[in-house]
């Protein structure tokens, strides 16, 4: 399909995969979409800046490049530094068209319904998007599919207009009378406000007298304070809407003092950063901010999981402030028509962001697309059993097919380095990423790698061999299964799973097919493992091992904390639970896991606990697990004891021995052994064999780790 991307040279349209229908969502074949000048410019402008100048622009980037330059190398943290700087992203955030499909859980919403869709990353220019159900509005059925592509635009001034809270006979001050200024003129106007539009440009002006202004003042040539002042009959205005895009304060400083006592400001756009107490304290002024749609805007358990707010409670949601923004449109309050000031094709997209580069540049331009673009064909949730099919070995000299399922940051900088210095081992044929463009920005890292968002591309693809799974945790149980039975190798990202019933449903895939299977539980493949587990081999005690790990604080509303990440314990601690097992090379006995307790939810007992692990040998693992350290102590240390000797790892880039004839070892460069595991899979593979790691290992780590996570979760409620 087509679709308009971002370079760093500026916008193309080009050759993208379709996404689809996925649970919660809504799969929209566009008919037009609206190019929002301010924000769109601004990320233009944002992709065409040079490291040195994005460097100055986040300087807090700027110290963690360094200590990652320490742990990964120049070489790497420069080469990631790059590839973002040439990535591509989609753009766009406001669309109408015709529904396709609904995915698992959509309600109200159905195939062939006109709807409009909003949503930075969802209703993207292209032909086909997928957009989260709560972002996807009924079309009134008079509307076309030009007006109501500016749905985002109407919800963004009506949620403003709400924050200000503004009643029947206010004088009102609409400060930047761009597409959202002009928009909130007309919104306020319907809802029996008295408007006062402030700009900077004369023509712009003339055009909000026109749709509904009671007077107008240009900022540039009049005091506007002094205006809306004799306007208001000396009291001052009841509220000023602030909608300029500006890095000066001034617009805000005039808004404060032409309000009256009292009066309220709401920011909408961005102005300044320096504000003075005296233009606010006197008359004690209700200054507020304005977040885009209206409530559920950045809230993923709103936007992505679908879960509305009451209706008795949140009266005005994002869906909701965009649905009456179309009834108003529908019913001609609001006219959208002398707003557009151009309309190109698709095809034409580079022309129609040019003409926002003009002295003149129209308020909005619209992107149509054709009726007989192009429809992909929709995939069936599960694989059919006609198309299982049992492991074949690839043969000794022919590279292995690698398929990438989940192409995002950590495959891009982790598993695709690798992967490019193995070509005599493996070629990667395959990019899918649920976005087009993330699979397509994978894909073009390795020469004759295609992209798709449809799995069952690389489920039916007989060259591939490998499936690399690095998807979030809620999902990986389903495409390992249905690879499995497709007669492919499994590299599946840690967790293995996250509940019991898909635990059963893996371990039944397994038993039924031929098929090699991995998780990346990669630091037992370490460097500094091997040394370890080489010294220790021979011990006449059994070990004793502390492992810390200071992890950092995340936030609960961060995915791994949710419902698709299962938390920290079952999706990181994993690795050290693997760790020691191989490191003591006997099954476990038993284990005991003490969380945090207290009061402070911030203290997560999944984030920070004590788990200690006993082994039928005798030996005792203790994991100190905790996101309450600070960043300038190394992330993860350990420590074994064992015969009067011990070893100290350090972050994976020192080992030092203590009564051991080995040598310390000490890297320039974090080595957590992602490379090789990748040449024990090889390997396995080759000689005939399955499990890189044994199967009843990988069993044991989950089912560890399962315990603790249910000891952290009945103590936290």
């Amino acid at each position: 399909m087509k679709q308009v991307v971002i370079r760093k040279a500026g916008p193309v349209v080009v050759d993208s995969p379709a996404p689809a229908a996925i649970p919660g969502f809504v799969l929209v074949k566009l008919r037009a979409s609206c190019i929002s000048p301010g924000t769109e410019l601004a990320g233009i402008s944002a992709a065409g800046k040079n490291l040195f100048q994005k460097a100055i622009a986040q300087p807090g980037k700027v110290g963690k490049a360094i200590q990652d330059m320490q742990a990964l190398g120049v070489g790497a943290v420069w080469e990631r530094a790059c590839r973002a700087i040439d990535k591509e992203s989609g753009c766009g955030y406001s669309a109408a068209g015709v529904v396709l499909d609904v995915g698992p859980g959509v309600e109200g919403i159905y195939r062939e319904m006109k709807v409009a869709v909003a949503g930075a990353g969802h209703a993207n220019h292209a032909e086909i998007v997928a957009v989260p159900r709560n972002l996807t509005v009924p079309m009134p059925s008079d509307l076309s599919f030009g007006e109501a592509s500016t749905v985002a635009l109407g919800g963004i001034a009506m949620q403003g207009i709400r924050r200000a809270g503004v009643a029947i006979g206010e004088r009102v001050a609409v400060i930047g009378c761009g597409a959202l200024g002009m928009l909130a003129i007309q919104i306020l106007k319907a809802a029996g406000c008295r408007v006062f539009a402030v700009d900077l440009q004369a023509q712009r002006l003339e055009l909000a007298s026109k749709l509904g202004a009671e007077i107008i003042g240009n900022s540039k040539t009049e005091d506007i304070v002094k205006l809306a002042m004799h306007w208001s009959g000396g009291h001052g205005i009841d509220s000023a809407l602030v909608f300029a895009a500006t890095h000066s304060s001034e617009p805000l400083s005039q808004a404060f003092r032409m309000c009256r006592r009292k009066g309220r400001v709401v920011l909408v756009g961005i102005a300044g950063n320096e504000y003075k107490r005296e233009d606010m304290y006197a008359k004690e002024l209700d200054f507020l901010i304005s977040t885009s749609y209206g409530p559920g805007r950045y809230d993923d358990g709103y936007e992505l999981e679908g879960r509305d707010y009451p209706f008795g409670y949140v009266r005005w949601t994002e869906n909701r402030n965009m649905a009456a923004y179309l009834d108003l449109l529908s019913r001609h309050s609001v006219s959208i028509d002398p707003l557009i000031g151009a309309r190109y094709t698709v095809e034409n997209a580079a022309a129609a962001y040019d003409s926002l580069n003009s002295p003149d540049r129209p308020l909005l331009v619209v992107l149509d697309y054709p009726d007989d673009a192009f429809v992909p064909e929709c995939s069936s949730p599960s694989l059919p059993d006609s198309h299982r099919a049992p492991w074949i070995s690839p043969a000794a000299a022919k590279s292995m097919g690698v398929a990438l399922v989940g192409a995002g940051s950590f495959v891009q900088t982790t598993h695709l380095p690798i992967l490019r210095g193995l070509p005599h081992k493996f070629g990667v044929l395959w990019s899918c990423s649920r976005a087009g463009i993330t699979a397509r920005s994978a894909a073009n890292l390795l020469p004759g790698c295609k992209a798709t968002t449809n799995y069952e591309d690389i489920l039916q693809d007989p060259a591939v061999d490998i499936v690399l799974i690095a998807t979030r945790h809620n999902t990986h149980a389903d495409l390992a299964i249905r690879a499995l039975h497709s007669g492919k190798a499994v590299f599946l990202e840690k967790p293995m799973c996250l509940t019991v019933e898909e635990f059963d449903a893996i371990y039944t895939a397994l038993e039924a097919t031929n098929s090699p299977f991995l998780v990346g539980y990669n630091r037992r493949f370490s460097p500094f493992a091997q040394n370890i587990r080489s010294a220790v081999s021979q011990r006449t005690t059994p070990l004793m091992i502390q492992y810390t790990v200071n992890a950092g604080y995340l936030p609960p509303t961060h995915w791994t904390q949710t419902k698709e990440g299962g938390g920290r314990l079952l999706g990181e601690a994993c690795h050290m639970v693997d760790l020691f097992r191989s490191l003591v090379g006997h099954p476990v006995l038993e284990i005991s896991c003490t969380p945090l307790r207290g009061e402070n939810p911030t203290a997560r007992p999944a984030d920070n606990f004590c788990l200690t692990v006993s082994y039928s040998d005798g030996s005792v693992a203790c994991l100190t697990y905790t996101a309450l350290g600070h960043n300038d102590i190394p992330k993860e240390r350990m420590q074994v004891f064992f015969d009067e000797k011990a070893f100290e790892m350090d972050d994976y880039m020192r080992l030092i021995p203590h009564g051991v004839s080995s040598a310390p070892l000490r890297l320039k460069i974090q080595s957590k052994g992602h490379s090789e595991e990748w040449a024990a899979l090889y390997d396995e593979i080759s000689k005939g064999k399955r499990f890189p790691i044994p199967w009843e290992e990988l069993a044991e780590t989950w089912k560890v780790t399962c315990m603790a996570n249910s000891i952290c979760l009945q103590n936290a409620s």
